[in-house]
């Protein structure tokens, strides 16, 4: 089963019968044959941000974060993951030039499932050989459009991370990086307010300044490094030192230690660091 923020999937009653909406981040770690988890990693700091983001909106709203790699054998909890949630975010790697097969697998099982009025986005970190994820985002977004979904990212940018083409070393992101998350996390859960009250929406809108034309006012490096420079620092440590998952178990309170996929029936078809394609034995 996927491992959430929860045990089961949330219950949507809160307090006395309100109904709380559910924000679910999917994620395929491990992923790419970096052994970085790079995109799960996006995924934590996205949880991070939209939790943030829930707080300051005073939102009755739960961020729901499941591993999906292991349903993509099983239509019906893949139909489960697709169809339990108000707004649906899928974290996916990029490996050779686009989607990675078990992501387009587990949304090809998602035929049939009509989710007219959900909301949906999507972003991918890519690298070195594995670029291309541009192609894998906008993949994805068809593929939640193909199920009714209403899809949107942040402005008019399709949101990649490319953490092994830049002047660091592999794997890091930068505050850039960091920024351009918490932009699509705000957007997501703008959106989600607007299912109450747009007014809501245009209120998280001015709260944060967001804004369609961000590249004409970008934020200075003093400025994100201000906000976001210790955060940009967690989601880099666990290359170094793994236990630092720790401080984002603590954070996020769940386990936050990235999946071990040997035990799913399908491990040796899937990517492995160090090699250019799935192990062959």
């Amino acid at each position: 089963m996927a491992r959430g923020l929860v045990a089961s999937v949330p219950d949507r009653s809160f307090g006395d019968g309100v109904s709380v909406m559910i924000l679910r981040i999917l994620y395929f770690s491990p992923s790419t044959a970096t052994g970085r988890h790079d995109s799960y990693r996006a995924a934590l700091a996205f949880a991070w941000h939209a939790r943030a983001a829930v707080r300051e909106c005073g939102l009755n709203a739960t961020i729901d974060l499941q591993w999906a790699l292991p349903v993509i054998t099983s239509k019906p909890q893949v139909h489960a993951l697709l169809s339990g949630a108000d707004l649906l975010v899928i974290a996916s790697p990029t490996y050779a030039q686009g989607s990675p097969w078990f992501v387009r697998r587990f949304l090809e099982l998602g035929a049939g499932l009509q989710l007219w009025g959900r909301l949906g986005t999507a972003f991918a970190s890519a690298g070195g050989t594995h670029t291309g994820g541009d192609v894998t985002v906008a993949d994805t977004l068809r593929s939640m459009m193909g199920l009714g979904m209403a899809t949107f990212t942040f402005a008019q940018k399709l949101v990649v991370f490319g953490v092994q083409q830049k002047f660091l070393a592999d794997g890091q992101f930068e505050l850039g990086d960091v920024w351009f998350l918490q932009q699509l996390a705000r957007t997501a859960i703008a959106h989600l307010a607007g299912r109450i009250d747009v007014g809501q929406t245009d209120a998280c809108v001015r709260r944060w300044a967001l804004n369609t034309s961000y590249y004409q006012e970008f934020p200075t490096f003093e400025r994100m490094d201000a906000e976001l420079g210790e955060l940009t620092r967690r989601l880099n440590h666990p290359l170094s030192d793994p236990a630092a998952y720790d401080w984002w178990s603590s954070q996020l309170e769940r386990d936050c230690t990235p999946p071990d996929a040997r035990t799913l029936p399908f491990f040796n078809l899937l990517p492995i660091p160090g090699a250019a394609g799935p192990i062959i034995e």
